[in-house]
């Protein structure tokens, strides 16, 4: 008896804790909703910094101050846009001041090939990392060099999941982080990111996590350092099966990287993944969304490679919530024509009492009003079902179309990847520096890529809507239409009011998808309203068509 009131109370008392951790992990996923509302806040305040150091620069003439300015404007752009980032570090690169000075050069090259392979561009960072001669270097820019080649066999290995090479990718990262705990400051940020999971490794979770545990003291929520030691933490709690933890982490991760204005993150896709698996699919497509929109802002072509490899299970439990609706909705169906089998008998019921009750003519017209209304009234539900109907089809069918586009089109870029990899280690396993440079240096295989990419978002706007062109002219003056050259599906102009129809509106969004300036797509935008009968709604008709 006594066995089983203590079993008893261990259940309860172990549903009470439960409870109690879902409720606060609750809540610290409402902290991350809160600071996403906020996030355009903090952004604009990180611009506002950008675009006071921008002042600055221009009307510094100080060589030396110029310098500081920049590394300074480095600094912003370091986790918040790769290309701002590397053009700044570009721009020093071939300041004077950096010119005479060997020390800074080498300084400024780390952070080059370190920006460049969060960018994902690994092959152009190890070039700029194997240019580097470490016997030249002092301790502190040892730290950043050793630092760096761990990060980018790390990404690396990331990135590639399964491939062969993932091994030696591990291999390499093993190598260089016994070189950087060999030189690091014991303490030093570098020293803990790579000693703490080194010593996971190990088999000292238990030091790591004190470890890193005094290193996040050291930081506040917000600044970069914080953020990785915070991930790092959530994914040793991973490795040790302690679910909670882990979760917390990552959300402290997630809300410093919020107000940070961090766009090379991961912490965000891994709450996503946790969030799907504990089945809060909204939630968890709101954070994808925010991963991808940040991989985009930033250029990181790995964290959106990592992203998208979310995007089938997602559709898969979208698909299955489409299914339960279109159950919802056949159960409708049957109720609905229950309904009409029993209005049918009432209907013959009543006649019979027509031929039955002559005297009775007044009140039987009556009824037979009120029959007609409720026979109106099932016509128009009948209607309405059958919109709503073919509504869901059509929707179907136009995620399908794009779900299909975006597979093959993915397919593509990833052949295309591979044999241009495959072409660049065959010139350098035969020693063809000067063609391997050429070959880097050429933009024909981005160009090739962006005019696959236009004319198969060109077909599928076309399939999707036939008639965009001609309902698109519709909306303009008569001698104001938009003509194609020959071989043109879209031009650029319909491409920025195409993004529109399907809901992107955003000019920055679409300046970064058309790769051309925010300046270019209010142009398009302000030079087609004035061409437009009706400018001040021309926009919300393009949306409609």
């Amino acid at each position: 008896m006594l066995g089983v009131c203590s079993l008893a109370l261990a259940s309860c008392g172990s549903a009470a804790s439960d409870s109690a951790s879902d409720r606060r992990m609750m809540a610290l996923y409402d902290s991350i909703d809160v600071e996403m509302k906020r996030s355009e806040d903090y952004r604009a305040e990180k611009e506002r910094r950008i675009d006071m150091l921008r002042d600055e620069l221009a009307r510094e003439t100080d060589v030396e101050r110029r310098k500081r300015i920049t590394d300074r404007l480095i600094s912003e752009f370091e986790s918040y846009n790769s290309d701002s980032a590397l053009h700044y570090v570009n721009a020093n690169l071939a300041s004077p001041a950096v010119a005479r000075d060997d020390h800074a050069r080498t300084s400024l090259l780390i952070k080059k090939a370190d920006i460049t392979s969060h960018a994902g561009l690994f092959a152009d960072a190890l070039s700029i990392m194997a240019s580097l001669n470490s016997a030249d270097m002092d301790s502190s820019q040892l730290d950043d060099f050793y630092s760096t080649y761990c990060g980018i066999y790390q990404y690396q290995s990331e990135y590639t999941q399964e491939s062969e090479y993932k091994g030696e990718y591990e291999r390499q990262r093993e190598l260089y982080t016994d070189s950087l705990i060999a030189v690091a400051r014991p303490g030093s940020l570098n020293n803990v990111i790579n000693l703490a999971p080194a010593m996971a490794r190990a088999g000292r979770p238990d030091d790591a996590i004190n470890l890193l545990k005094t290193s996040l003291e050291k930081y506040e929520p917000g600044t970069r350092s914080y953020s990785i030691l915070a991930s790092i933490l959530a994914y040793i709690y991973k490795t040790q099966g302690d679910t909670e933890n882990y979760k917390r982490y990552l959300v402290r991760s997630t809300i410093s990287d919020l107000r940070g204005v961090v766009k090379e993150n991961m912490a965000i896709r891994e709450l996503a993944t946790v969030i799907f698996e504990e089945g809060d699919i909204e939630r968890a497509n709101r954070y994808l969304k925010q991963s991808f929109a940040d991989a985009n802002f930033f250029s990181a072509r790995m964290r959106n490679a990592q992203s998208s490899r979310m995007l089938p299970v997602i559709d898969e439990a979208y698909n299955a919530k489409q299914a339960r609706l279109q159950l919802h909705q056949r159960r409708l169906i049957t109720a609905i024509s229950i309904l009409a089998v029993v209005l049918i008998m009432a209907i013959g019921l009543i006649l019979k009492q027509f031929k039955r009750l002559k005297q009775a003519n007044i009140a039987a017209r009556t009824a037979n009003d009120e029959l007609s209304d409720l026979s109106q009234k099932l016509r128009e539900a009948n209607a309405e079902l059958e919109a709503i109907n073919k509504r869901l089809v059509a929707s179907d069918t136009v995620k399908e179309e794009y779900a299909g586009r975006f597979m093959e089109y993915c397919s593509s870029t990833l052949s295309t990847l591979q044999h241009y990899h495959q072409s660049l280690r065959v010139l350098a396993t035969q020693g063809s520096r000067a063609a391997l440079v050429k070959k880097l240096e050429s933009s024909e295989m981005i160009d090739h890529a962006l005019k696959d990419f236009y004319n198969s978002f060109d077909e599928a706007i076309l399939e999707i809507y036939p008639d965009f062109i001609k309902r698109f002219n519709s909306l303009l003056r008569p001698d104001e239409s938009v003509n194609l050259k020959p071989g043109e599906l879209l031009n650029t102009e319909l491409r920025v009011f195409a993004l529109i129809r399907i809901g992107i509106d955003d000019s920055e969004k679409i300046s970064l998808f058309l790769r051309c300036s925010i300046t270019t797509v209010y142009t398009y935008r302000s030079k087609m309203r004035r061409r437009a009968l009706r400018p001040d709604t021309f926009e919300s008709e393009v949306r409609t068509l």
